[in-house]
């Protein structure tokens, strides 16, 4: 869309997967998209790269307060594609940053995303 003179506005992907080095799904493109400036943050975790596990819910976690502007401030839009486990756990993250950053309280920050699955703006695509 960028390329066709559409304007688009700040997005951020979130990617996880066990291993970087064999299952980093369109890592190219991913990388390319975010040097370019399409993506405007990516948070990636692998969780077997390192001792520790790492999850997507951890990245979000981390990204707080860009999550919470981006979702509550600027009326962004949430896509969550991949298997059903880390729904519940990525939905907390979402809704601890809506309570830390926004000043939510839990009851608010979960009615937010009900309000947004209304809209079209929390879409899971999970399997």
């Amino acid at each position: 869309m960028r390329r066709q003179g559409h304007k688009v506005g700040p997005m951020a992907l979130y990617f996880g997967s066990r291993s970087r080095h064999s299952e980093y799904l369109y890592g190219e493109e991913i990388d390319e998209y975010h040097r370019d400036g399409l993506l405007t943050h990516v948070g990636l975790a692998f969780s077997r790269d390192q001792a520790e596990k790492i999850y997507i819910q951890h990245k979000i976690t981390q990204d707080q307060v860009a999550m919470d502007d981006l979702l509550s401030k600027r009326g962004g839009h949430f896509y969550l594609c991949g298997p059903t486990w880390p729904a519940g756990d990525v939905q907390d993250a979402i809704v601890k940053s809506f309570q830390q950053c926004g000043g939510m309280q839990a009851s608010e920050a979960n009615d937010y995303i009900k309000k947004m699955k209304k809209e079209g703006r929390y879409v899971l695509e999970v399997y």
